[in-house]
């Protein structure tokens, strides 16, 4: 887990300074699909026999849904928000919502007080994170879509939580990561085949065919195949936390991109989820000795 957040953190940082300068719905469809086949093929040396019933049916489907959305609004969100920042809002709210998604989803009855304090004290500390924006405090200047970014941050963070959550059942019911993996981008694909636009595909190829690949690799195949690993072993709760310690590591990595203004206030606010998320880690493991 902590190797997925030092890989993922400098390919969010890579890819946000991309951003700037392409065509990022063309960028992404490209990088999606090489994912696709790559774990696609992958998958065909899998040993695993579970099969896709109805139920399981069901959940890929509603996985697909919620990967497209967690996906698109990290990255468009990457475009207009300081990295640090878009990375905060996804695993501060992931927790939150990843109580009661493994209550309702898993019946796993209503959590200890302590996830329940520790969500609510990260869900506020993203509140903070948000003043941080919209006050000029951060990274990089406000602008006019920089509110887009942000509701994009928070619903993909959301998204993800509920992402987990669903992994998570599928692992249980016998499906292995790479099965997992093989099958869950068809729905951000197809939304993206929906938003491209195709007479840019070409260019687009031809002038930054590296830094898709490198998009491609150090934020989607490398993090996933780590983290899936993570979420098989691990209660999503406790992915989650984990994630949180993402922030910190990913504003560090901010001072390799010229454009963003190291800021106080981001990096008090990716100390202090730092800080909750480590604090937690430590509860559950004296809680499980």
């Amino acid at each position: 887990m902590a190797l997925y957040v030092l890989v993922s953190a400098a390919g969010e940082v890579y890819a946000a300074a991309y951003f700037q300068r392409a065509d990022a719905f063309v960028a992404l469809l490209l990088s999606f699909t090489v994912v696709c086949l790559t774990f696609n093929l992958l998958a065909r040396h899998d040993t695993s026999k579970a099969g896709v019933g109805n139920r399981s049916l069901l959940v890929f489907a509603v996985l697909n849904v919620v990967t497209a959305i967690s996906w698109i609004g990290l990255f468009i969100g990457l475009k207009y928000v300081e990295p640090a920042i878009v990375v905060a809002f996804m695993v501060a709210l992931g927790p939150t919502a990843t109580v009661w998604l493994n209550a309702v989803i898993r019946r796993q009855g209503v959590p200890p007080a302590s996830d329940i304090v520790v969500s609510a004290s990260i869900a506020m500390i993203a509140s903070y994170m948000i003043w941080i924006s919209a006050s000029g405090n951060a990274g990089v200047e406000w602008g006019a879509r920089s509110s887009f970014g942000i509701v994009l941050a928070i619903v993909a963070g959301l998204s993800l939580a509920l992402t987990n959550v669903l992994v998570k059942l599928l692992f249980d019911r016998g499906f292995s990561g790479r099965q997992v993996l093989a099958h869950r981008f068809y729905g951000t694909i197809i939304l993206l085949l929906g938003l491209v636009d195709y007479s840019s595909i070409v260019p687009e190829i031809s002038q930054h065919w590296f830094a898709i690949a490198a998009v491609g690799v150090s934020t989607m195949i490398v993090p996933l195949l780590l983290i899936q690993q993570g979420i098989r072993y691990v209660e999503p709760f406790t992915v989650n936390m984990v994630l949180s310690t993402a922030p910190i590591i990913t504003f560090l990595f901010q001072y390799f991109d010229s454009r963003i203004v190291p800021s106080s206030h981001t990096f008090l606010g990716n100390i202090l989820i730092t800080a909750v998320a480590v604090s937690n880690i430590y509860l559950q493991y004296r809680r499980s000795a």
